[in-house]
C-alpha cells in the first residue's frame, strides 16, 4: 500500500485474500482495519489486514498509517516450552516449570504466556532445556534464578 510515508507492507489474512482480489487494483482508495505486531528481538513492525473496505478518495483526513494503541493483536504474545523427559528432570526442569509458574503468576502475564511441557529437545546432556515462541529461543541449563532474566528479556 503506498502512503504518503511510502509503501507499507501489510499482510491479509487467509480468509481476505480471495476476497480482495477485485478490491486491490492500484490506484484504489481503501479503507484498512487490522492490527500490529512488534518483534521482541528487531523491533520490526508488521501489520495485518483484519477487513478491507473501499473509500472515496479523499475521504480521510489522514491516509497514513496510524496504528491505535487498540490496534495491537490479541493474540498469546508468547509461549514457553520446557522439557520435562527424565534426563531434564533430574537436572531440575521441575524447579524451572515451579519458578516460570510463580513469575508468571505474580506479574500477571500468565493469561499472555503459556507454559508448554515439551518432550526431548536433544540436548540432553546441557539440561533442564526450554524454548522461547514465538523468536524460538532456546535455553540450556538453565536454573530458577534465572527466569526473571529470561522473561525481560523477551517479555
Amino acid at each position: 500500500m503506498s502512503t504518503s510515508r511510502g509503501e507499507q507492507y501489510i499482510k491479509l489474512t487467509k480468509a481476505l485474500r480471495p476476497a480482495c482480489a477485485e478490491i486491490l487494483q492500484p490506484g484504489t482508495w481503501i479503507q484498512i482495519q487490522g492490527c500490529q505486531k512488534v518483534n521482541t528481538k528487531t523491533g520490526k513492525v508488521k501489520l495485518k489486514a483484519k477487513s478491507i473496505m473501499p473509500a472515496l478518495p479523499g475521504s480521510s483526513s489522514n491516509d497514513d498509517i496510524e496504528p491505535s494503541p487498540h490496534a495491537v493483536c490479541n493474540v498469546q504474545k508468547g509461549k514457553i516450552r520446557i522439557c520435562q523427559k527424565s534426563s531434564c528432570r533430574k537436572r531440575g526442569s521441575r524447579q524451572v516449570l515451579t519458578a516460570l509458574n510463580t513469575a508468571l503468576q505474580t506479574s500477571g502475564r500468565d493469561k499472555e504466556i503459556q507454559l508448554q511441557p515439551m518432550g526431548c529437545v536433544g540436548k540432553c546432556k546441557a539440561g533442564p532445556n526450554l524454548v522461547v515462541l514465538p523468536d524460538k529461543t532456546r535455553y540450556t541449563r538453565v536454573k530458577p534464578k534465572n527466569i526473571t532474566h529470561i522473561l525481560q528479556q523477551h517479555f
